[in-house]
């Protein structure tokens, strides 16, 4: 059967059939997320009848052993395998096979297995994995969804549609400025929706001093939203939220010294975890990091090399001249040194 759209399996949510296996792949993990809530609630709701699983700590037998275990007071199970982007090449294989061997198997009568793979399952590397998805789109059986990271203009009309389902009303303007103040993440963009809307209350135009007031989009905000996207390596949004101090007449020594903080904070990182051999939960504590960003934080320094980093305060220190000589490339100069930070491995 071939990938589906999201807007095609909304569609067939509606005609309450339910299939013995679903596939919800891509990079955006709100739109996946959705279609598992719309699949699940097609099933009496019993924690007895839904059984979750993750594929790099889980085997095939375990997964298998779920299926084939009858339903509690019900019809059908739904058994879930999130992050199959990550499953073990072995087990792909066995999986592959099964799928194949068994089109009319225990799964059709009785359990309903959900595969979820958040990323780009188009670039799947591993051969055995990537057997598995094009196993999966080809079987009869099987609905596949294709949960992509939206373009911008897909994005536009996702959100006038999320609006417009809430009874409001939104112009263009007021579009682009949510786009550009959150990206184009759906989980974002959709809390932003949520709040805007609980503000707004009764009234079904959203005016532009509506974000004013609710969406705190100060330069505050936008120094630490420069600090968290050089942390992310986002090279986009940082040269955006960039772009954006300057147009709001921030001066360059403190748009720097918020660069400078958040690599030095990074090397300090680096240092107590690879040379001194701290722990996560010291190294938090030592660089007074909160409880909630500690997650976020250690996952974004992954991403980034210590000698770049180190490479990036000499960078620093070029910029950092060029603003107290007065040097009419000062401004370049800034630019250039987030695209090192962000743009090198």
């Amino acid at each position: 059967m071939p990938i589906l759209r999201v807007q095609d399996f909304d569609e067939l949510i509606f005609s309450k059939r339910i299939f013995p296996i679903y596939l919800f792949a891509g990079e955006e993990s709100y739109l996946i997320d959705k279609c598992l809530d719309k699949t699940g609630n097609l099933f009496v709701s019993s924690n007895f009848n839904k059984e979750v699983f993750y594929a790099s700590e889980s085997s095939f037998e375990d997964i298998l052993s779920a299926l084939q275990t009858i339903p509690f007071l019900s019809d059908k199970k739904i058994v879930i395998v999130k992050g199959v982007n990550k499953m073990k090449a072995i087990d792909a294989e066995r999986f592959s096979n099964y799928l194949m061997n068994n089109n009319t198997d225990v799964t059709t009568n009785t359990s309903c297995l959900v595969f979820l793979y958040n990323d780009n399952y188009k670039k799947e590397t591993v051969l055995k994995r990537k057997e598995f998805i094009n196993k999966c789109i080809s079987l009869k059986n099987c609905i596949c969804v294709d949960c992509r990271r939206r373009y911008e203009s897909e994005i536009k009309e996702f959100i006038i549609n999320e609006f417009s389902q809430k009874g409001k009303t939104i112009s263009y303007d007021i579009v682009l400025r949510i786009i550009e103040e959150n990206g184009t993440d759906l989980f974002n963009i959709t809390n932003e929706i949520e709040k805007i809307s609980l503000f707004v209350g009764e009234r079904k135009n959203v005016m532009q001093n509506d974000l004013e007031k609710i969406s705190g989009y100060t330069k505050d905000a936008n120094v630490y939203a420069l600090s968290s996207s050089i942390e992310s390596k986002d090279l986009k949004k940082s040269m955006f939220v960039l772009e954006k101090l300057l147009r709001e007449g921030e001066g360059l020594t403190v748009i720097l010294s918020v660069i400078a903080s958040t690599v030095r904070k990074m090397l300090n990182a680096k240092s107590m975890i690879e040379e001194q051999n701290l722990s996560i939960s010291k190294t938090a504590l030592t660089l007074k990091i909160h409880n909630f960003y500690v997650k976020t934080f250690f996952e974004n320094l992954q991403k980034h090399n210590t000698n770049i980093l180190k490479e990036s305060l000499k960078k620093i220190l070029k910029v950092d001249i060029a603003i107290k000589t007065g040097e009419n490339d000062a401004i370049s100069t800034l630019e250039e040194a987030v695209l090192f930070i962000c743009n090198r491995s």
